[in-house]
């Protein structure tokens, strides 16, 4: 049965892992979606949908990570409340989010319908792919209110300490979402637009699902009018905490969309490449974002409770747990990365394969970097510091750029493959340093 979990009191290393692998089998489920649209587009319809999803991936990003962002920054107040037993001010904080991802997904839809064209145009996609790029991202954009309810259920959920609700639907999402991708693009023949359609309807039904179990088992956050009346400090505090996440992770996209850009005028077969590349890493990266996202929930709950010492202790065992995977993921990516590719695009294509395994090999060596750095981004935002995060977004943004405008010109597709490790080096080393000063003042308490 579904119920919340205090993560103030108990064993902080056994916690951070029970509470972790829910979310990480979730997070990995979730990467299905797009790897699946993926997997399945690039079996049927061959090279050429790849380069039609490639090509819009990074707006697709750019729009989700932004939701997502603003949804953990959310998160992030709703443990605190829950951490200091503020019962009215939690359906307040939950109540305020709804409102707010209502908001964002009309503008959202709005915004989508004038300008996913002319972007995709201004990022070099090949006239060839245009429409059917266009088709996969509009679909996707206008129906964001999915995704984005989605996620703020699961984000209230896991801010609850229930990590397992949202992953056991995500599963029946997923399987969902496989076979509507076979129906919908091999027998029903609607192309790409088939995969965009899979994912959207496959999300509906985790959401509505969700809604069942938060409405019949959660009674801590059961709404009323009186939740929906905003608190001037409580809006403020959700807008500064969730606007401060979302611009940290869309200052990240705009720095992938341009460069997205740069390699779209490498060619169709390296736009390939890199889509393949970007969701063989991402499946690895998963158990990184997942630490990160449960240190940041252990975090907000213990500073709402007053309990400094366990942060401490989260961070460390987290960062423990990133260097254990980082050095399976080494390994895997670095002598199994072309069978992997073959395994998710079903590419022939000899300059995909050998693209995709130069950008895991290069890349792989540097998860134990990520990992520090998602753990102690998501974290320093739980204790109430919002500035770090954006800098070292920042410091990310402007390695891609630089990137697109000078390493992939100078190198190519190398020069892209490079960019990332480059900034994931600079944004976790401004960060280690960050989270020691903001760790020494509450220490002090």
């Amino acid at each position: 049965m579904a119920r919340t979990q205090d993560l103030t009191v108990g064993s902080t290393k056994r916690l951070l892992l029970y509470f972790a692998f829910p979310t990480l089998v979730s997070n990995l489920f979730q990467q299905f979606y797009n790897l699946a649209d993926t997997a399945i587009a690039g079996h049927i319809l061959g090279d050429n949908a790849l380069v039609a999803i490639g090509a819009s991936s990074s707006i697709y990003s750019l729009v989700l990570t932004f939701a997502f962002g603003l949804n953990g920054g959310f998160g992030i107040i709703i443990a605190q409340c829950f951490g200091a037993r503020d019962e009215k001010r939690l359906k307040s904080a939950v109540a305020q989010s709804l409102a707010l991802n209502a908001l964002i997904s009309v503008v959202v839809c709005i915004a989508s319908l004038f300008a996913a064209k002319p972007v995709l145009r201004l990022m070099n996609t090949p006239e060839a792919r245009l429409d059917d790029a266009y088709g996969y991202i509009i679909i996707i954009l206008t129906m964001i209110i999915i995704p984005m309810l989605y996620n703020l259920e699961a984000t209230v959920l896991r801010s609850l300490g229930d990590s397992k609700t949202p992953l056991y639907f995500l599963i029946l999402a997923s399987i969902l979402n496989i076979i509507l991708d076979y129906v919908f693009i091999k027998y029903l023949n609607m192309g790409v637009r088939g995969a965009a359609t899979a994912t959207i309807a496959a999300q509906l039904v985790a959401v509505l699902l969700c809604l069942a179990v938060i409405i019949k088992s959660f009674k801590i956050i059961r709404l009323t009018k009186e939740s929906f009346i905003p608190s001037r400090a409580l809006l403020g505090k959700m807008l500064s905490t969730g606007m401060a996440m979302a611009m940290m992770n869309s200052i990240f996209s705009v720095g992938s969309i341009i460069m997205q850009g740069a390699i779209n005028s490498l060619g169709e077969n390296i736009i390939a490449a890199h889509l393949a590349s970007r969701k063989a890493a991402e499946m690895f990266m998963q158990p990184l974002v997942t630490l990160g996202t449960a240190c940041s929930t252990f975090v907000g709950q213990n500073y709402g409770a007053a309990k400094y010492k366990r942060i401490n202790e989260a961070i460390k065992y987290s960062i423990i747990y990133a260097f254990a995977w980082s050095v399976i993921t080494f390994f895997v990516l670095f002598f199994a990365g072309g069978e992997i590719t073959r395994l998710i695009t079903g590419t022939a294509s000899n300059e995909v394969i050998e693209s995709t395994q130069m950008y895991l090999k290069i890349n792989a060596p540097f998860y134990f970097v990520l990992g520090i750095l998602f753990i102690l981004r998501f974290s320093i935002q739980s204790i109430d510091r919002r500035i770090p995060p954006l800098i070292s977004s920042t410091m990310e943004l402007a390695t891609k750029i630089c990137a697109a405008f000078v390493f992939i010109p100078k190198w190519e597709y190398f020069g892209a493959c490079i960019a990332e490790p480059v900034s994931w080096c600079l944004g976790a080393v401004f960060l280690i340093f960050a989270f020691k000063k903001a760790l020494n003042s509450i220490n002090k308490k």
